[in-house]
């Protein structure tokens, strides 16, 4: 076995990692608009296959993976930490639900009918769950229906927390304490669905076998294709996913196993620097795959209100295409002007999370100095 404490991941790996980021984003993407033109053709919830549901458990392994590798390599400390993971989320997902409210707004006063499928009731109330991070908080699921994509950044929003204070832990119970609270508020849902994002940082952080590149390679496709047969024959287990009790966590057991095969892929994959032209191609795309968030957060709708504005004609597949192609820009340009403004929240995380140290400072100070 070859020891790894920091992998160097460049070139191929680069490239196969950020195709694999884009290929989940398509697909969620594809398949949302797809169902919305062909609505006889959608998925059965009843059966394996749920590929939208599949590229999500991708989307965790490679989180898990990701924050290893930034963890181990970049490490500044626990405040550097949260300043990043929070400027991450919310430069995208609070733009988002601005976006999300206003193409509720148009449609209301454009085709009200549209929204009829997307209507639930407590809708302020599920924007701000969805802004603090807590639409998956223990048994309840309220994400806007109108971006139902929203439900996995929940998730995402607590393994960032859970992780961050058990890694930048300080010694003692109080810093175990926490965690175990914060895991407790967190509830069921997201906990059962934890070993599959920790299943990516473990892929990072165990010492890969000392075999040569090729068979590497070879066997990263191997676990890939047993994880499409998982995707693809694995029925629901241990409930249907979408509905009580854990919702979009109910095939638990189903996700785990895909995520496994994943997470294997990601173990053995080599991680050797790359060079030439194949540094030149890991760089473009990477710059895609920082398309795929805004993609994946504002995609739904998006594609409703396209359907508002133009109309749609069931089977269409011109037209289906039409609409993938118009949102694929739409979300690009809007993923480009707000990784302009991403320093902005980082600044803003910089002065929030160190006027919260120097509270805390100061009332151990005056804990420690009483007058």
């Amino acid at each position: 076995m070859e020891k790894n404490s920091a992998r160097n991941i460049a070139g191929s790996s680069s490239i196969f990692l950020d195709s694999l980021r884009i290929c989940a984003a398509f697909t969620v993407f594809y398949i949302h608009a797809f169902e919305q033109w062909f609505p006889s053709r959608s998925h059965d919830q009843n059966q394996p296959g749920d590929l939208a549901h599949a590229a999500v458990i991708v989307f965790f392994v490679l989180s898990g993976y990701v924050i290893a590798h930034t963890t181990i390599s970049k490490n500044r400390g626990g405040t550097q930490y949260a300043q990043a993971r929070l400027t991450r989320l919310s430069s995208i997902v609070i733009p988002a639900l601005l976006i999300t409210a206003l193409v509720q707004y148009l449609i209301q006063h454009i085709n009200p009918q549209m929204l009829l499928p997307y209507s639930r009731g407590f809708t302020p109330i599920r924007y701000i769950l969805s802004g603090l991070f807590i639409n998956e908080f223990w048994f309840f699921s309220a994400a806007p229906p109108l971006n139902i994509s929203l439900w996995s950044l929940s998730f995402e929003f607590w393994y960032y927390t859970i992780f961050g204070l058990w890694f930048f832990r300080k010694p003692g119970w109080r810093s175990i304490f926490i965690c175990l609270i914060t895991c407790l508020f967190a509830g069921p849902k997201i906990l059962v669905m934890m070993p599959i994002w920790l299943s990516g940082y473990l892929a990072y952080r165990m010492p890969t076998p000392a075999v040569i590149a090729v068979k590497r390679w070879f066997f990263v496709f191997v676990m890939i294709f047993i994880a499409g047969l998982a995707i693809a024959y694995l029925p629901s287990m241990p409930y249907i996913i979408g509905y009580k009790p854990l919702y979009y966590a109910n095939q638990f057991v189903t996700d785990w196993i895909i995520g496994i095969f994943v997470a294997a892929a990601l173990w053995i994959l080599p991680t050797t620097g790359g060079f030439g032209l194949q540094t030149k191609l890991a760089t473009w795309f990477r710059n895609i795959a920082d398309l795929t968030f805004p993609l994946y957060v504002l995609h739904f709708p998006l594609i409703v209100l396209w359907r508002s504005l133009f109309g749609f004609t069931v089977n269409d597949l011109g037209q289906l295409w039409l609409a993938i192609v118009s949102v694929l820009m739409t979300s690009a340009i809007i993923g480009i002007v707000l990784e302009k403004q991403r320093f902005l929240w980082s600044r803003f995380f910089k002065w929030v999370l160190n006027f919260i140290k120097h509270i805390f400072s100061k009332g151990k100070n005056s804990a420690v100095n009483p007058r």
